[in-house]
């Protein structure tokens, strides 16, 4: 198991490496406009069908040689941008491609034959980006620059949402939200409306919403099939196992190679409690797209079959990687780091290590105070901590827009039952158990002791 691992991370480790790997195209470009673009890296593994990795390239080597003709024109940096957050979404290679595409973004806002069209497009793509990067207050703060030029922009309306919700914005999220709907029912407005219901604790709005999100899209699509597994994992969470793995099964059928199918396939596996099965499936996944998210889902099914070395050894692996990925970014040029505090503090967790794991929550928490998922973060290593006053206090902010995830139940029940509220503890923990018989063994078999 060891020696599959390290094949793993290997992988791992080239996707977060330097622009030194070998290019899959733009091999002869001429060098000048295009000496500093980066390029494709090989993918032996593509996700999705030839013809959309057909296109990638096309446009790729077209806006090379649009720029070898005509370095000022400015939108092909905007086409290579988003050829680069494409590829960082099927590949999983998100600290080499946000970069790349970062890169081209900033040539566009920093020409001086820049026009607001062009500087608005620019705007709303690095939005995005910046929120893949973590970098949640710059991205809310570059979307609303955008904002200031044109307010008519469903993409740009859904990096606002997106940017309120990390941020615990949660009314500013919603009136955004509201303004995508009206502007353009898609399936990027529908899955964002799915998450804000589900956030308030409005299940089956969200269910019902994420349904609407799947039927607007084109099956086989990359966002079609996300929105599908999105899906199959709010019907694992409400109990309807036999509906999401309708949603697993036609996601992995519709596109080839899809880690997140794959991984859905095994979560739905971990709720039946057949831990050999979740495990194969979340192995495929992880030989498809090195995710830190894959990997954690593996240890934990090996900790749930009782298998605690391989777990422990997992999470090490998990650890090393992320650590490794944050001294890689140190040594490279990118202008924006990735903000790891979040995986680093679950990565601890997972490892044993509480007090670094606390640490790292409450790095996370400063810039998005009122988030709900970093306040269940700090809420949780604190209790570990036993800084249960603490717990308590952010429990509470966990629990300030009455989520009905039967995690976080869980451990906000917990956490109240320690500090002395056994009635509201219980009444939390009974209605999280009823939701997921096993959630106790779940929540308790993600740490190290």
């Amino acid at each position: 198991m060891q020696k599959l691992f390290t094949s793993f991370f290997i992988i791992a480790a080239m996707l977060f490496s330097l622009a030194s790997c070998t290019n899959m195209s733009g091999k002869d470009a001429a060098p000048n406009a295009v000496n500093a673009i980066p390029k494709l890296l090989d993918n032996p593994l593509t996700t999705g069908s030839d013809i959309e990795w057909e296109n990638i390239l096309t446009s790729y080597d077209k806006a090379i040689a649009t720029l070898n003709q005509n370095p000022a024109a400015l939108d092909q940096y905007i086409v290579l941008a988003q050829v680069f957050i494409t590829e960082a979404r099927l590949t999983g290679n998100s600290g080499y491609y946000n970069d790349a595409a970062i890169k081209m973004l900033d040539k566009v806002l920093t020409d001086e034959n820049k026009n607001d069209e062009i500087v608005f497009q620019a705007l709303t793509l690095k939005s995005g980006v910046l929120l893949s990067m973590h970098q949640f207050t710059d991205a809310l703060a570059t979307a609303n620059t955008a904002y200031a030029i044109s307010t008519h922009n469903a993409q740009l309306l859904g990096a606002l949402v997106d940017a309120h919700v990390e941020l615990g914005n949660y009314t500013e999220a919603v009136k955004y939200c509201d303004m995508m709907m009206q502007l353009r029912p898609d399936i990027r407005s529908y899955s964002r409306v799915s998450y804000l219901r589900q956030i308030h604790g409005d299940n089956a709005g969200a269910i019902e919403a994420m349904k609407m999100a799947v039927e607007s899209g084109l099956p086989g699509a990359e966002s079609t099939e996300w929105a599908r597994v999105v899906l199959g994992d709010l019907l694992i969470m409400t109990g309807d196992l036999k509906n999401a793995e309708i949603c697993y099964t036609t996601a992995d059928g519709l596109r080839n190679n899809y880690a997140y199918a794959k991984a859905g396939l095994g979560r739905l596996a971990k709720a039946k409690g057949d831990y050999k099965t979740a495990i194969d499936y979340t192995e495929q996944a992880i030989a498809i797209m090195s995710d830190v998210a894959f990997v954690n889902q593996l240890g934990d099914l090996y900790a749930l079959k009782g298998d605690k070395q391989k777990a422990g050894e997992i999470r090490a692996d998990v650890m090393d990687l992320l650590k490794d990925a944050e001294k890689e970014q140190n040594k490279n040029d990118a202008s924006i780091k990735h903000n790891g505090a979040r995986e680093l503090a679950m990565a601890y967790m997972q490892n044993g290590k509480l007090a670094d794991a606390y640490t790292f929550a409450k790095k996370d928490l400063v810039t998005r105070q009122s988030n709900i998922d970093a306040n269940e973060l700090a809420a949780w290593t604190a209790y570990l901590n036993k800084d249960y006053k603490q717990a308590k206090m952010y429990a509470e902010k966990m629990m300030a827009t009455n989520s009905k995830n039967p995690v976080t139940m869980y451990k906000a029940g917990i956490i109240l039952k320690k500090n002395g509220d056994n009635e509201k503890g219980t009444t939390l923990i009974n209605e999280a158990t009823a939701m997921q018989a096993n959630i106790a063994s779940q929540v308790n078999t993600a740490i190290t002791y």
